[in-house]
């Protein structure tokens, strides 16, 4: 695996105690060295950012972290973070305390935390979004309270923690919402998904962009099951694709370790456009990867996936601030595009329309039915009525 050596790529910055304080909640929790760096990159949010080193001060990989070391998962602390739960704790918290201008975490008041809260709500971010990152900020200040590093609201009212707790009770989303189940804001239609394949099909047939959306669709996938596909896994003869845990090796964790290994069913027409793929569209990587999606790098990671399908997705009437066109890198910014996830529960919703088990849905997509019956599963009224028509008549 090619790792990204931190001594030849990042000026070290001077910290502040907010940010030691980061720096030791992320060391703890990932088991792993921690060292603030300046970001160089124009297009991130952050100006300075925690980053998780080895041992040899290389950047760590998926493998380096506690779930990444254990894939069988049998021996790993619930507590330790992933390599994907760092970053969403990182990105968080570094947010909140360079938006707010935060030096000691003991100085931090109701009112920053509000003022953090109406910045994500002016950023247009969904509830469950908005939810999912204050959820994140209270876990982080329960932890500094606890090791007497924020206020412990002793003879000053409510902790931070507490605060924070409010604003998710004010925002009140509920089970479905945190899903995103339901949410029309994030979830695409099948007749949407299948008017973006046709068109894909006419002007970009075989690529990797149309390779990605077919298998989320027609598979049901995760980004990280996706992104986990190396080209000796698809087995036209057979007509199938495997799915396989090799994080050491592609950097690449499924959620579930070798739990969520499996072997997929794929359709003719669908293997085709695969093979398609790999033999005139695939780029040949520098780093001589056998990984199905890549650069000229190598490996595509899940960043470039968003943006890949966001790309998709987008309406084609949204402008940025200074009225040009969204490109793929700012898609995101369309209120109409979705994710990788999103597509997941469309294609969980077609097969539930084509009567196809719940036992079978979970098998293909990794999830247990009762996972899938209350998160995945958003079906239109119409869809709905439709399934208790087919039901009941074929009862009578």
């Amino acid at each position: 695996m090619v790792r990204k050596n931190h001594r030849q790529n990042d000026a070290q910055t001077n910290v502040t105690t907010a940010q030691e304080d980061l720096t030791d909640y992320l060391a703890e929790r990932s088991e792993l060295q921690v060292r603030w760096v300046k970001v160089e990159d124009s297009g991130e949010k952050l100006s300075e950012k925690p980053v998780a080193l080895t041992d040899d001060d290389e950047i760590a990989d998926v493998a380096d972290f506690p779930s990444g070391k254990y894939a069988d998962d049998s021996s790993t602390d619930r507590g330790s973070f992933s390599h994907k739960t760092f970053i969403r704790h990182r990105d968080v918290v570094a947010d909140f305390l360079e938006s707010q201008d935060v030096a000691d975490l003991q100085d931090v008041t109701p009112r920053e935390v509000n003022r953090f809260n109406q910045r994500l709500q002016r950023n247009d971010y969904a509830r469950s979004t908005r939810d999912l990152r204050l959820q994140t900020l209270k876990v982080f200040f329960e932890w500094a309270e606890s090791e007497w590093r924020a206020p412990t609201g002793e003879g000053q009212g409510k902790r931070i923690s507490e605060t924070i707790a409010r604003k998710r009770d004010d925002l009140d989303v509920s089970g479905s919402e945190k899903s995103r189940a339901g949410d029309d804001n994030h979830k695409i239609s099948q007749e949407r998904a299948e008017e973006i394949l046709g068109d894909l099909a006419r002007y970009d047939y075989a690529s990797r962009q149309m390779v990605e959306f077919l298998l989320l669709y027609h598979v049901g996938c995760r980004a990280s099951g996706l992104l986990s596909i190396n080209v000796g896994d698809v087995k036209p003869r057979q007509g199938i694709i495997q799915i396989r845990n090799r994080p050491c090796e592609s950097g690449i964790r499924l959620k579930k370790g070798n739990k969520g290994e499996r072997d997929v069913n794929v359709a003719d027409d669908v293997m085709t456009v695969v093979t398609d793929y790999i033999e005139n569209n695939r780029s040949d990587p520098k780093d001589d990867s056998d990984a199905l999606f890549t650069s000229w790098a190598g490996r595509i990671d899940e960043s470039t996936l968003y943006r890949d399908i966001t790309g998709l997705t987008k309406c084609g009437d949204c402008t940025d601030n200074d009225g040009d066109p969204l490109v793929k890198q700012n898609a995101g910014d369309c209120p109409e595009s979705v994710g990788p996830h999103d597509i997941r529960r469309t294609c969980v919703t077609v097969f539930r329309d084509r009567g196809i088990s719940w036992d079978t849905i979970g098998g293909r997509v990794n999830a247990s039915p009762e996972m899938l019956r209350e998160h995945y599963d958003s079906p239109s009224h119409s869809q709905a009525a439709e399934r208790r028509r087919k039901e009941i008549l074929n009862a009578l």
